[in-house]
C-alpha cells in the first residue's frame, strides 16, 4: 500500500492522530455516508460506541469531543482546540448536534456516546460504531469505522477489500531499492518522492500543500514556545522556560532542536493544531529540524522546505511499506527521527547514501521502544522522547553528511524493528495498557 505525502503529513488537532484525528474523520465520514445513502434527512438521533484503545483512553485524548466535531461537519484540518471545545459544549448544553453543520438531531453525549471497555470489534482495536435512528428510535443505518493510526480511517467495507495501487514510477520499499532507483535514474531521494506524488497531484498542488504543512509546523512551534501554563495532565509547559534559559546561557544546536520539539509536543498535548509526522504524538522532530534550517537564514526557504518534506516523506513511506507500523513508539517517534534526519541531510546537500545514513543513525536509538504514555495522555514520556529524537536527528544528519561513502545497514535495522514489533506484546503497542502506563509511581 502506498502512502501519499499528505497521509504522512496530516494537519489536525492534538493530542493523538489515532485517538483524536481518526475518530473525527470517522464521524465526518459517517455523516457523508448516510447523506450519500439518502438517510440524512430521516435521521432524528445519532449514537456512537467507542471500542479498544478509544474506549480506554478516549476521554484523556479528546476522542469524545473530536467525534462531536466530526458529526458537526468540522474537518480536522480546520480545527483547533477552541473549536472542538465549542462543539462539545453546544452538544452538552443543548443535547443536539447539527449533522454536517445543518441538520439538527438529538445527541446527548452522556447518553449517546458510550465507551465500551468490555467488548472488542474485529480487524482493529480502535473502532467506532455510529448508528442513525429515525423518529421512532429504529435503526436507519449502522456503520463501523477503524482508526488505524496516523489519522487514517477505514470502514468495514474498506477493511474487506484492498485499495487500488496507483502506478508509480519509483516504488521503493527498502533502503537498497531507494539507492538503486536513485542511481538508475540519477535522481535525489526528494526527486523520487516528487515523481511519485506527481502521479496523484499536479506540481503546483504538491508545492502548495507542502508549504501549508510547513506553515502549520512553524505556527505550532511558535505557539508552543511562547505559551505558558499547565497541560491537561498537570504537567507544566517547559518549552518557554527552556528557550529563555538557552538564550541567556547559550546552547548547542542539538539542545535547541530538543527545545523546539518540546514546544511542538507540548502544543500537541494541549490539543493544539499540529502536523502529524508521521503521527501527532511524534510531531516534534520534523517540525523542529525544519525550524533549525530556517534559523540559518537560508535564502530559498520555501524551496528548501519542500525538499526537506519530500525527502522525509520518502523515508517515512519506505519504513511504513517495510512493516514499521503498529510496533510501539519505535514506529512513531523513531520514524519521526528518521524522517527529520533525512530531510535535514537533504538540504545540507547530502547524497542519497548520506541521507539514508542520517535516517539510519536517527532511527537506531529507538529500537524496541514501547508505547506506554503515563495515564493515557500524550505527555510523559512522549514529550521527552520527541525532544531526544530531535536532538539525535540533528546530530545524525550533520554527522552523516561528513562521511563521503557511509556504510549502510538500514534494511537490517528495519528488519530488526519489524521483528521486535511482532514479538512485542500488544499491551506495549497501544497507549496506556502496559509499561510506564500502568507501573508509573503516583506522586
Amino acid at each position: 500500500m502506498y502512502l501519499t505525502i499528505f497521509e504522512l503529513y496530516r494537519v489536525g488537532p492534538g493530542p493523538s492522530s489515532s485517538h483524536t484525528v481518526g475518530p473525527q474523520r470517522a464521524a465526518l465520514r459517517f455523516v457523508h455516508d448516510i447523506a450519500a445513502d439518502g438517510l440524512l434527512e430521516s435521521t432524528r438521533r445519532v449514537s456512537a460506541e467507542l471500542y479498544g484503545g478509544l474506549a480506554f483512553t478516549g476521554r484523556e485524548q479528546g476522542t469524545d469531543i473530536a467525534v462531536i466535531a466530526g458529526l458537526s461537519g468540522k474537518s480536522p484540518e480546520r480545527c483547533d482546540r477552541q473549536l472542538l471545545a465549542q462543539c462539545a459544549e453546544r452538544a452538552a448544553t443543548e443535547g443536539t448536534v447539527a449533522l454536517n453543520g445543518r441538520h439538527v438531531v438529538r445527541f446527548a453525549p452522556g447518553r449517546d456516546l458510550r465507551f465500551v471497555v468490555d467488548q472488542s470489534v474485529a480487524y482493529d482495536g480502535n473502532a467506532i460504531r455510529f448508528v442513525a435512528h429515525d423518529d421512532r428510535g429504529e435503526t436507519l443505518a449502522s456503520r463501523v469505522y477503524f482508526s488505524t493510526g496516523g489519522g487514517a480511517v477505514l470502514s468495514e467495507d474498506d477493511a474487506q477489500r484492498a485499495a487500488p495501487m496507483p502506478h508509480l514510477p519509483y516504488l521503493c520499499t527498502s533502503a537498497q531499492s531507494i539507492l538503486e532507483t536513485g542511481h538508475a535514474h540519477r535522481k535525489k531521494i526528494a526527486d523520487l518522492a516528487r515523481g511519485n506524488e506527481c502521479v496523484l497531484f499536479s506540481p503546483g498542488e504538491l508545492r502548495a500543500g507542502l508549504l501549508q504543512v510547513a506553515l502549520v509546523m512553524r505556527t505550532s512551534l511558535e505557539r508552543g514556545i511562547t505559551t505558558e501554563g499547565v497541560l491537561p495532565g498537570g504537567r507544566p509547559r517547559r518549552a518557554p522556560r527552556d528557550a529563555d534559559a538557552l538564550r541567556s546561557a547559550g546552547s548547542t544546536p542539538a539542545q535547541l532542536a530538543a527545545v523546539y520539539a518540546t514546544a511542538v509536543a507540548e502544543e500537541n498535548a494541549a490539543g493544539g493544531r499540529v502536523v502529524a509526522a508521521p503521527s501527532s504524538g511524534a510531531a516534534g522532530p520534523v517540525a523542529a529540524l525544519l525550524q533549525m534550517w530556517r534559523d540559518r537564514g537560508a535564502v530559498a526557504q520555501d524551496d528548501d522546505a519542500v525538499e526537506f518534506l519530500l525527502a522525509g516523506a520518502m523515508i517515512g513511506g519506505m519504513l511504513r511499506s517495510a512493516g514499521i507500523r503498529h510496533v510501539g513508539c519505535q514506529g512513531e517517534v523513531g520514524v519521526a527521527a528518521a524522517m527529520a534526519a533525512a530531510g535535514y541531510a537533504t538540504i545540507l546537500g547530502g547524497s542519497n547514501e548520506q541521507v539514508l545514513a542520517a535516517a539510519e543513525r536517527a532511527l537506531k536509538p529507538h529500537l524496541g521502544l514501547a508505547c506506554d504514555p503515563d495515564g493515557g495522555r500524550v505527555e510523559d514520556p512522549c514529550i521527552g522522547r520527541n525532544a531526544r529524537a530531535a536532538a539525535q536527528a540533528f546530530e545524525a544528519a550533520t554527522a552523516a553528511v561528513k562521511v563521503p561513502a557511509p556504510p549502510s545497514g538500514f534494511d537490517l535495522l528495519v528488519r530488526s524493528m519489524v521483528e521486535y514489533g511482532h514479538e512485542m506484546s500488544g499491551r506495549y503497542k497501544s497507549a496506556s495498557v502496559g509499561g510506564i502506563a500502568v507501573n508509573a509511581t503516583e506522586c
